[in-house]
């Protein structure tokens, strides 16, 4: 019967490969939430462009005019803050990418260990055949020697 190679640390592989597809859905997942928070930012943006563009012509009452400044001042902060949001996800979302680099790492080196050692085995079947072969290379040798003396 054939022999088989088996990797001892298949099961780690398998964890570390796991590992891999996570680290690929959380930088997924940190990318999309960070593309959106940049569309919310933005569309705060143009909606401000659009209110400062759509000043006032002629006479405004004063009320109208302080709460037109409150509203383009509540704006300005919301849109500081989406920057900072924005900032706080780059910096995950970098995290994360860095993450996922550590992981694919340590699945190659075990994928490079697993290659290693099967080439190894391999190598070790190949002497194995070898001097399976050569013995019975010998023995049909002296087998032949022996019946040749008889004859």
């Amino acid at each position: 019967m054939a022999k088989k190679f088996s990797f001892r640390l298949e099961p780690l592989l398998k964890l570390r490969a796991n590992a891999v597809e996570q680290a690929k859905n959380a930088l997924g997942i940190a990318h999309t939430n960070r593309v959106q928070k940049q569309e919310q930012l933005r569309a705060k943006e143009d909606y401000l462009a659009e209110i400062l563009q759509s000043g006032a012509n002629g006479k405004i009452p004063a009320m109208e005019l302080e709460a037109g400044w409150h509203h383009r001042q509540v704006t300005q902060t919301e849109i500081r803050k989406l920057e900072q949001a924005c900032q706080q996800l780059l910096e995950i979302e970098d995290l994360k990418r860095r993450e996922l680099a550590e992981a694919m790492k340590e699945e190659k080196i075990l994928e490079k260990l697993k290659e290693r050692k099967s080439i190894e085995y391999k190598e070790i079947l190949a002497k194995e055949e070898q001097a399976f072969l050569d013995e019975i290379g010998a023995r049909r040798q002296g087998a032949s020697g022996r019946f040749g003396d008889l004859g």
